[in-house]
């Protein structure tokens, strides 16, 4: 049975070309990992449940079958699978070689639901037994702190979001993103743009209409506080989804662990530890406050965002498209795609800055979303956090990113660029 198994996943042994059928729409992460297959090192592959992790190894298995390697030669085991979480490491490792010894490409798939994991990967990686292991898992704190532990100095990682918009833009077939045919077909990508925001980046729901799109991102939703958090940590469902369901109503915006607590009616102290669960899920995200003292990042109000705007729009209170906020979390999800280290700002007069982005010691990037920029308080307000921020990090240029209004102008000295959003997501060098 074991070794049943063991086949059933790795349908390209039989027939090499079906590993085609299963690796979908090349993801940009799929590049950065394959800058990395001639070092040694475990790749540890991260991500929220259902965001393209598998497909993400299956694009692997296809770039080594294209170098020509022999298709016997990857192995390809996923611990969800009830007979391989069952057998002891040996049994699994003695079926394998008994298939092929000389396998030489390990990859394993939701390894967090295999006790013990760690250590019989640090003595294959030690003992030379492959020549690359990949492993993913959905779970945060699990392949941060135990790969830290116990893998210290033998691993990268690399984190899988839901589609950026370019790449959702790739999924439905769009296949040209010069400056000049983006140009000529704007009203298109406005279209686009807006059905991105409200609908997510998960790879299953693209293409799928709203009762499809709202059911699989709820089962997602519940899916993550089921199974990655109140099966996993032992704790209250219901607490966990009234938090969850608390800050994704209110999402983009400032919290505290007691604003929380007083809301859903538990304790601080649960709400601390619940909302470090709803993280490690990659479910919720949230940024610290800029300041150049770190116990006031850890003790001051923090934002929260989501994962996805899909989900949170599928499972959220709301009475309307909220599609200044929801645009908000888009451009945050891109800054974390492109390894920015983001920070909100606000000084003591309450001038806000919605994303502050730090290189090295220092701020160099101050963006703000304004999606109706014919609002002209709001647009007012964000002007004016973005000068008094670059005042006080004496930065000379600010970003404002609204729906399709492009402008540059000065404005006390200091560089503002109006730019649309749909441009800025399409532009990697931003």
């Amino acid at each position: 049975m074991l070794e049943a198994s063991i086949r059933n996943w790795n349908p390209w042994w039989a027939e090499s070309t079906s590993i085609n059928k299963l690796s979908g729409v090349q993801r940009d992460i799929t590049s950065d990992i394959q800058k990395t297959l001639e070092i040694k090192h475990i790749k540890d592959i991260i991500g929220v449940r259902r965001s393209g992790k598998t497909t993400t190894l299956y694009q692997i298995i296809t770039i080594l079958q294209n170098k020509e390697v022999h298709p016997k030669d990857i192995v390809f085991l996923n611990f969800d699978d009830v007979e391989l979480n069952a057998a002891s490491f040996d049994e699994i490792m003695k079926a394998v070689e008994k298939i092929n010894p000389n396998v030489s490409y390990l990859f394993l798939d939701e390894i967090q639901q295999k006790t013990g994991w760690e250590r019989w990967i640090r003595t294959l990686y030690d003992q030379g037994r492959f020549k690359q292991i990949f492993v993913s898992g959905s779970s945060a704190s699990l392949l941060s702190q135990d790969i830290g532990r116990v893998l210290t100095g033998r691993h990268v990682t690399f984190t899988v979001f839901p589609c950026s918009f370019k790449e959702y833009l790739c999924f439905i077939g769009w296949n040209n993103f010069s400056n000049e045919y983006l140009a000529y077909h704007k009203n298109k990508i406005l279209h686009h743009l807006q059905t991105y925001i409200l609908a997510g980046g998960f790879p299953e729901i693209i293409g799928k209409n709203d009762f499809e799109r709202k059911t699989i991102l709820t089962n997602i939703h519940n899916d993550i506080l089921a199974r990655d958090i109140s099966a996993r940590y032992n704790v209250s469902y219901d607490i966990t989804r009234k938090i969850s369901y608390h800050l994704l109503s209110n999402n983009s915006k400032e919290f505290s662990f007691r604003s929380i607590a007083n809301a859903v009616d538990v304790s601080v102290e649960t709400v601390e530890k619940h909302l470090q669960y709803l993280e490690e899920s990659f479910m919720i995200l949230t940024v610290p406050v800029f300041s150049y003292k770190t116990k006031i990042q850890f003790k001051q109000n923090k934002k929260s965002y989501c994962i996805d705007t899909g989900l949170r729009n599928a499972v959220a209170f709301r009475i309307s498209e909220d599609l200044g906020r929801n645009a908000e979390n888009i451009v945050f999800l891109e800054l974390l795609r492109r390894k920015k280290d983001v920070f909100f700002w606000k000084d003591k007069k309450q001038h806000e800055v919605d994303f502050l982005i730090k290189e090295g010691l220092k701020p160099t990037m101050l963006i703000q979303i304004c999606w109706n920029v014919t609002n002209e308080k709001t647009r007012q307000r964000e002007i004016d956090g973005l000068i008094s921020a670059m005042e006080t990090f004496k930065l000379d240029e600010g970003i404002i990113l609204t729906e399709d209004f492009e402008k540059v102008e000065k404005n006390h000295g200091r560089k503002i660029t109006f730019m649309p959003l749909w441009n800025w997501l399409l532009k990697s060098d931003e």
